[in-house]
Parts: structure tokens; C-alpha cells; sequence
């Protein structure tokens, strides 16, 4: 036969493909990172488990826990002792990782510092730190109060997003103390669910987000809420003008953690830090933006 009268194929690709290292869990994207409604960390964990199909009380045990653990062993033990005490404080201190308030989870603490360590080795993520106020850390706050003690929620917003069949989360904005109005829906938030009263711990193990974890009621329903919550004048103006000013500053977190030009100042002991709150409270006085308070004010 002749040599042109040969069908051709197409060539194979003989060399190995690069793959990517590969992480235990799922390299879930947090919701939100770089803007004004960042995902919370507390509310990425419940959604991490359920990607997964278990409870998060059973994605911190099995998970999280051993390697938390393991990572505070001293060093020079043997594999075999080191696992014995992961296992001895497992069954110990084990609540340690179940608190179901803001400030354990969402903080700038060492404890949540370990926690988005042990998250981003098991996601082989880089983004969980931005879930919380670690990047806040150097930053010449009072960081006491900062939280509020109970979930606050727009049913507004996780009515939109369930419509829109995005994921229903939590974000950090809504937990942050001086933060009472919806910044987008421009509603006071909710404390109570509609159903029976009851309000929501931050840190919901049986749980998904957007629903009462005592009666499971949907908590986007009715959305008609009282007139007080609608009402406009000098003070819910101010409280909008806070949530807006914040959400502004969790937007701008990432870049401005990341800024090589940004330097981290000791502070003074004898100086008094002020509050998120009065540090918000002087911006809206002078009328400048957070960032650009960070500096003036000589926060940051």
C-alpha cells in the first residue's frame, strides 16, 4: 500500500502529567474573601462538613483534633508516644474544640491561629486566616467585647441566596459587636427566630446554616419585620454608616494584610487602645473611611 494512502493518527502525549498535591479535604473555597461579606469561619466549618456528608462534631473529632493536638506535643517524642498523647487528650479535652461562642472560633487568639493552621493543611488552602481576625492581630485595638454573644442574621440575605441557589452562610460582618444593620437590605438584623423566639448559638454542630438549631425553622422566612426595624433618623444612619465602614474593611483585609509597606508597631503598655467601636465612632466624626483611619488614627 502505499505510503499516502495511510491513515494518520493523531500523536500521543507520552510524558507524565503534573498533579497537584492533594489534600485530605476538600479545598472548599470560603465565601466571599475580599469583600464586605468575608464567610465566617465557624460557618465554613459547618458547610466543610457537610461537602463531606459527616456532622461537624465528627469533622473536629476525626479532622481537626488529632492534628491540633499533635502539633503541641513537645518535640523529641516518638511517633508511637506522640500518637498515645493525642489519643489521652482527645478523650480529655476534647470539648476544648466544641465552644460554641464567636470569640473562640473568629478571634486573633493563638487557639484560632492553630485552628486555620490545622484547616489550611487539611484543605491545602492559604485563604481560611481571612474567615476570622487573625489578620487584624497587629493591629492597636481593644479586642475585648469585639463579638456579639448571639448569632445575628438578615433574613433578607439568606432569602436571596437560597433563591439564587448560592451557599447559605454566615458572614463575619454579622458577628462583629458594632455591627447591627444589614449594610445590603438596610434592615436591622435578627436575633430571634420567627417560629418559637428562640436565638442561635454562632457555632451550630447538628445544624446548616440558615435554619434555627432548635426548631429548624428556615430563618430567611417572612420576611415583613417590624416597623421599628424599618425606621430611618440620626442613629440607624449611623449604625448603616458602621456595618457599610466595616464591611469596607473586611474587603480590604487581604490586601492590606499583604502590603510589604504596611509595618507592625509595638504598642505602647501605657497607652489605652480604643474599641472597634470608638475607633468607628472617630471615623464617622471626621468623616473618613476605616482604611483610611487605620493610618491617620495610628491603628495600624
Amino acid at each position: 500500500m502505499p505510503v499516502e494512502n495511510l491513515k494518520l493518527y493523531q500523536s500521543w502525549e507520552l510524558e507524565q502529567p503534573i498533579l497537584p498535591e492533594r489534600s485530605r479535604l476538600f479545598s472548599l473555597p470560603p465565601v466571599g474573601v475580599g469583600t464586605a461579606i468575608v464567610e465566617s469561619l465557624s460557618s465554613y466549618l459547618i458547610r466543610l462538613a457537610d461537602a463531606h456528608g459527616i456532622t461537624v462534631g465528627d469533622l473536629i473529632r476525626y479532622y481537626i483534633a488529632p492534628l491540633f493536638f499533635l502539633n503541641e506535643q513537645p518535640p523529641g517524642l516518638s511517633k508511637k508516644d506522640a500518637i498515645e498523647l493525642v489519643v489521652v487528650r482527645l478523650r480529655k479535652e476534647l470539648a476544648i474544640l466544641q465552644q460554641p461562642t464567636a470569640q473562640f472560633w473568629l478571634s486573633q487568639t493563638q487557639h484560632v491561629f492553630k485552628v486555620v493552621n490545622v484547616l489550611e493543611i487539611l484543605t491545602g488552602r492559604k485563604d481560611i486566616s481571612y474567615l476570622t481576625l487573625l489578620p487584624w492581630k497587629t493591629w492597636r485595638f481593644s479586642f475585648n467585647h469585639i463579638f456579639h454573644t448571639q448569632q445575628r442574621w438578615c433574613a433578607g440575605c439568606y432569602q436571596d441566596w437560597r433563591d439564587a441557589n448560592t451557599p447559605v452562610y454566615q458572614p463575619l460582618l454579622w458577628a462583629l459587636e458594632p455591627v447591627t444593620v444589614c449594610p445590603y437590605h438596610q434592615r436591622y438584623l435578627q436575633i430571634y427566630c420567627l417560629c418559637y423566639g428562640h436565638t442561635q448559638p454562632f457555632f451550630q454542630p447538628q445544624k446548616l446554616n440558615g435554619y434555627c438549631h432548635e426548631c429548624g425553622a428556615w430563618l430567611g422566612r417572612n420576611l415583613d419585620v417590624p416597623n421599628h426595624s424599618r425606621s430611618k433618623g440620626r442613629k440607624f444612619d449611623r449604625d448603616l454608616w458602621i456595618a457599610q465602614a466595616l464591611g469596607n474593611l473586611l474587603a480590604a483585609t487581604p490586601s492590606l494584610h499583604t502590603n510589604p509597606l504596611i509595618r507592625e508597631t509595638k504598642v505602647t503598655p501605657k497607652r489605652t487602645l480604643p474599641t472597634l467601636y470608638k475607633f468607628l465612632r472617630w471615623c464617622y466624626k471626621l468623616s473618613l473611611s476605616p482604611v483610611e483611619g487605620l493610618s491617620l488614627l495610628e491603628i495600624q
